[in-house]
């Protein structure tokens, strides 16, 4: 009864080895596919016209600091292209306070479209988009629980 047992250990041995051999052999190519190889493309940086990461355009943030120079202003605003989303950070906004943005001076150049606003769960940048190429001024002012300040005047420079 040795013998038997034996046979099959040395029969199931063979079978595993060679359902092995398969499992490499599927995973290997012949002459024709082993000349084709996998390379890397080279990486070049080339220098973009324009302020897109991806398709998405970034903001142009504003800050206290860009204000029209007669009100105290000591940095100039960045340059703005027709499409770039503008987002005025004002720094923190207190509780039940709400930034507004005035009528600017061309709204054919540039759209508000939203207000800074902390209803204390969140606090939200007033912003808007550029729309085409021109000059526009737009000012801001803080209002709501108890606090009713003027924040300045900016005034956008669009380009193409």
């Amino acid at each position: 009864m040795e013998k038997p047992l034996k046979n099959r250990l040395v029969v199931a041995g063979i079978a595993v080895l060679a359902l092995a051999g398969l499992a490499v052999a599927g995973c290997s190519s012949d002459e024709k596919d082993s000349s084709s190889t996998t390379t890397a493309a080279p990486t070049t940086t080339a220098k973009s016209s324009s302020s897109t990461v991806g398709n998405v355009l970034p903001p142009i943030i504003i800050t206290p600091q860009m204000v029209n120079a007669n009100e105290g202003g000591t940095q100039p605003v960045p340059p703005i292209k027709v499409g770039d989303t503008v987002v005025f950070n004002m720094g923190t906004i207190e509780k039940g306070v709400t930034i507004s943005i005035a009528p600017n001076t061309n709204p054919s150049v540039f759209e508000v479209t939203s207000k800074g606003s902390n209803d204390g769960t969140v606090s939200m940048n007033a912003g808007g988009k550029a729309i085409a190429v021109g000059t526009t001024q737009v000012s801001l002012g803080a209002g709501g629980a108890g606090v009713e300040n003027f924040l300045g005047t900016y005034t956008l420079v669009i380009t193409k």
